[in-house]
């Protein structure tokens, strides 16, 4: 099952000379800001081939996996000191599990079962929507690039 993607960058030398020239703490506002822009694409691809139950049932909502794909910042790159963002299923958690209820398959706003779908199970086939969102990754660098490098641009220049 092994795939390889290959993926030709071009205006990544110009991108490192201006991200050489700003300082830390503006370089990572911007390129944080940079990464969300692009990461939205994985972002909507995901959520358009996510699954969705066609009938309500008493332990689950249509589109509760759908809603609950969104874009994180990477709690390990910023304690290495970098920037990062991924892309997931939120799970119901503090806040969202105080506000919605204990989580668990008898709460319809958990999306706890996204996992099977991804990955299968031994009475599930497989179906993958999170994996194949990644086939969007020429056009997340090039997003990317053109992003960072406008943001670079303009916190170097100081303007809002």
């Amino acid at each position: 099952m092994a795939s390889d993607i290959t993926v030709r960058l071009q205006g990544v030398e110009e991108l490192k000379r201006i991200l050489a020239q700003v300082p830390d703490r503006l370089r990572r506002k911007g390129l944080l800001k940079a990464l969300r822009v692009s990461a939205r694409l994985v972002r909507d691809e995901a959520r358009r081939t996510a699954p969705v139950r066609q009938k309500p049932k008493p332990n689950g909502r249509p589109g509760t996996v759908k809603r609950a794909i969104s874009i994180r910042t990477s709690k390990f790159a910023r304690r290495a000191g970098d920037v990062g963002v991924f892309v997931n299923v939120r799970p119901l958690r503090g806040a969202r599990q105080k506000r919605l209820g204990a989580a668990g398959a008898n709460n319809p706003n958990d999306p706890y079962y996204w996992r099977f779908h991804e990955f299968g199970t031994r009475k599930l086939t497989a179906r993958p929507f999170l994996r194949p969102a990644g086939s969007k990754l020429p056009q997340v660098a090039e997003t990317f690039i053109v992003a960072a490098t406008a943001e670079i641009n303009r916190l170097n220049l100081g303007n809002p």
